[in-house]
């Protein structure tokens, strides 16, 4: 399965090299993953827009080209 920033968090974080890019902007993003459980069937790209995230507006789309360049 291809994964961008449009795929769902559980596809996101069974894949290691986009774990590995989203460690670059959200360090320890994994170690909260037990609290994501209500969020796995969210794109991630809408899920990082929520100020819960914590991650600036220019970070944001950097990680959205990163993920999208994976299997482009």
């Amino acid at each position: 399965m291809a994964i961008n920033s449009n795929s769902k968090l559980r596809d996101v974080i069974a894949d290691e090299r986009a774990v590995a890019i989203i460690d670059e902007y959200v360090p320890g993003f994994m170690d909260q993953a037990a609290a994501m459980g209500p969020c796995m069937g969210m794109k991630f790209s809408m899920l990082i827009k929520f100020p819960q995230a914590g991650i600036a507006p220019d970070a944001q789309k950097q990680l959205v080209e990163k993920l999208d360049a994976l299997d482009a």
